[in-house]
């Protein structure tokens, strides 16, 4: 099997990643209720650890999918592998923020985060769809966080939520269109 032919079997396995996206989707929305409904340090510390709750969804959403088995490619596994964990080395950038108590930069930092570490898998499932989501997460948080009010010099809680909130339908979006490819 080529490398051409393992990336369009695996985005036929799993739904072009349909359920990384829609998991996540559904963490940042609940991030974005927290950001309205609760305090800015509990939103915080939600948004940064959301993936613990994310990941196991998004493997259980992909496990679902109807599909032929995932393919298998020798030194395939390990590059997805080291792709998934490139994102942990940012998370120590943004536990400062939560430790310096400058909540409201948490979700615009794991945004960075989120585009970074998803731009890749549009080479791995073979489609444009991660990196267009990537620049309309990008472009969407730049917007939220510009048209909120800001209360200090990190801007509000307000735009936090704003910025999870649109992380999380660009997600979900995307996580529509990738099932549908």
């Amino acid at each position: 099997m080529s490398i051409s032919d393992y990336v369009d079997a695996l985005g036929e396995a799993t739904g072009h990643g349909w359920g990384f996206l829609g998991a996540y989707g559904l963490t940042w929305l609940v991030c974005a209720a927290l950001w309205l409904r609760s305090s800015p340090r509990v939103a915080a510390y939600a948004t940064l650890f959301q993936g613990m709750v994310a990941f196991p969804l998004a493997l259980g959403f992909t496990a679902l999918t109807p599909g032929p088995e995932r393919p298998s490619l020798p030194g395939m596994d390990s590059l997805a592998i080291l792709l998934s964990s490139g994102q942990l080395l940012a998370l120590p950038l943004v536990i400062y923020l939560v430790a310096r108590g400058r909540y409201t930069l948490v979700p615009f930092a794991m945004v960075i985060v989120l585009v970074v570490h998803f731009a890749p898998y549009s080479w791995l499932y073979g489609t444009p769809l991660y990196l267009v989501m990537g620049a309309v997460v990008s472009l969407g948080a730049v917007v939220a966080t510009a048209s909120s009010h800001r209360s200090d010099a990190d801007g509000s809680a307000v735009g936090a939520g704003r910025v999870c909130l649109t992380a999380g339908v660009v997600l979900l979006v995307s996580a529509a269109t990738a099932w549908s490819l």
